[in-house]
This record gives structure tokens, C-alpha cells and sequence, in this order.
């Protein structure tokens, strides 16, 4: 039986490396600790120096492991992304099909990195919370958008207006990924582009797409309408197609970022977590 901190993946059980040797380590210090303890009690104090020492080494290295320093040591050999994909035609499957597909790329509510552009050409990225299905047949999207300070909707509202059009990715679990939502996500003119703050890689025939997401779901604007009582406004979206490095229906999930609280960036299934807050803009 898989443990909590497992992912079922491509018929394999990947261990979230990082979790496990994090947890370990925090044993190691608890036991060294207890053993201090009964030397102290016998009055072995001649011993409990190298026990410190001890101590202080694991530490250290659980701090590395929490701050990231050595991630290169929990890569895996690959990693899915859509350098080679395939795009399926979702109103060709069947609704089981479908529903399948749509709920383990858009499962557990992920980080949405939505992808639009202008009348003007110009390209914009969002971090999105808020993505949700609500229908299989017709499959249907929904996401909330709010007004900025200068009481303007977000630029993927008004991009969907215009040209009708957005790519929503599922971004891998790395801290480099965590990096580049929480630099999408800063303030920026309508005159540029979030793609340039971040290092991701345009698809060559849709430019649109990033190769670095783990899928993606492409989408047409239907509509948007008034929230209750809200300033944001509800934008209805019809899938149109699905964008997959896999063979197979992802059922137990994909292992992808998403977003527990208020800006607190996780792994699913979680093992860290890194806070952003590029989008609250400069700080006074």
C-alpha cells in the first residue's frame, strides 16, 4: 500500500524523495536526542559530545533539503513535459473518456498558468486559483476574475474577450516552476509580457503553449457574468482540446503545484511548499 506522501504515476509508485528523506533525517535528530538524554542519565556526558555534533550535521542538511540547496540531488531522470506531446480532440472521447481526462489533469486543484493574447499580438501569463470544471458534456470551465487597484479586470479577461482563446497549463512541482508563477503573476503595462520575466519555452507551432507545463487544456471564451454581491465576474470556457505527453488517462492525478491558503505554493502530493508574492507589486 502506497504511503501518503506517494504518487501513482504511469503504473509506478514515485516516492516524493524529498518528504521521505526530510522525515527521516527528523527521526535521525529525535533518536540522537533521546540518546543524550539516557547518557545524561548514566552519566556518560564524555559521549554525548559527538551526539551534538551529530545533531548539528542532520540539521543542517534537513534546512538544505527545506531551502531547496539540494534539489539536484531528488531529480528524477525524466520529467513529463510537451517537447513531445500530442493533442487530442476532447469532443472525440466519450464522456467517460472525457471526464477522465479532465479531472486528473485539473486535480488536486492545481495552479492554473493561463495562457492568452492580445488584439495586438501581445502575449500574457496569469497564475490562476480559481480554474474549476463544471461539465463534462459539453465540457466546460469556469474561473473567477477579479479588478486590480486601478478597478481593471485581469488582462486574461479581456484577452478572452477579444480573441476568444486561452491555454491553461498545469505547471511540474519544482521550485524553479514556483519561480516563474510567482513572476507571472507581478504587475506589468498592457504593453508587455510576462513571458519575458520568466525562462519558458514556446511551443514552435503554438506559441501559446508552454513546453514546460505537464499538460495543458485548451479552451474558447463563452461567456463571463456577474458574480453575486462580487466584483469579479465568472468567465465560462468550453474545452476544445487536450494537450499530453501520455498515453494514458492520468486517474490518480498528475504530480503538479497547487495552491493551499493564501499564496502558499505546494507540491501535489505535498512534500515543501514556497511562498510568492510578486503579484501584491512593490513593497512600500
Amino acid at each position: 500500500m502506497p504511503s501518503a506522501n506517494s504518487v501513482l504515476y504511469g503504473g509506478c509508485i514515485q516516492m516524493d524523495r524529498k518528504a521521505v528523506v526530510a522525515e527521516f533525517l527528523r527521526k535521525c535528530v529525535d533518536y540522537a536526542n533521546a540518546s543524550i538524554a539516557r547518557k545524561q542519565a548514566r552519566g556518560q556526558d564524555e559521549l554525548i559530545s559527538a551526539w551534538q555534533t551529530y545533531i548539528e550535521f542532520t540539521q543542517h542538511a534537513i534546512d538544505e533539503i527545506h531551502t531547496g540547496k539540494l534539489d539536484s540531488w531528488f531529480e528524477r531522470e525524466t520529467r513529463p513535459n510537451l517537447s513531445t506531446r500530442r493533442r487530442l480532440d476532447i469532443m472525440e472521447l466519450s464522456h467517460k473518456e472525457r471526464s477522465a481526462w479532465l479531472a486528473g489533469i485539473v486535480s488536486p486543484r492545481p495552479l492554473i498558468l493561463a495562457s492568452t493574447i492580445d488584439e495586438n499580438g501581445v502575449k500574457n501569463l496569469a497564475p490562476l486559483t480559481s480554474v474549476m470544471g463544471v461539465s463534462n458534456t459539453p465540457p466546460l470551465f469556469v474561473a473567477s476574475f477579479s479588478r486590480n487597484k486601478q478597478k481593471q479586470y485581469r488582462g486574461t479577461l479581456l484577452n478572452m474577450r477579444k480573441t476568444g482563446k486561452a491555454i491553461l497549463h498545469v505547471m511540474p512541482s519544482t521550485l524553479q516552476a514556483v519561480d516563474w508563477i510567482d513572476m507571472a503573476g507581478s504587475p506589468v503595462s498592457p504593453e508587455d509580457s510576462e513571458w519575458d520575466l520568466i525562462d519558458v519555452t514556446p511551443d514552435s507551432d503554438e506559441d501559446l503553449l508552454i513546453q514546460q507545463a505537464v499538460a495543458a487544456i485548451e479552451v474558447e471564451f463563452v461567456e463571463d457574468r456577474e458574480l453575486p454581491d462580487a466584483v469579479a465576474r465568472l468567465a465560462v470556457m468550453k474545452v476544445t482540446h487536450v494537450w499530453t505527453s501520455s498515453d494514458s488517462i492520468p486517474e490518480s492525478g498528475l504530480d503538479v503545484l497547487t495552491q493551499h491558503g493564501m499564496d502558499n505554493i505546494m507540491a501535489a502530493p505535498n512534500g515543501w511548499s514556497k511562498k510568492v508574492d510578486k503579484h501584491y507589486g512593490p513593497k512600500n
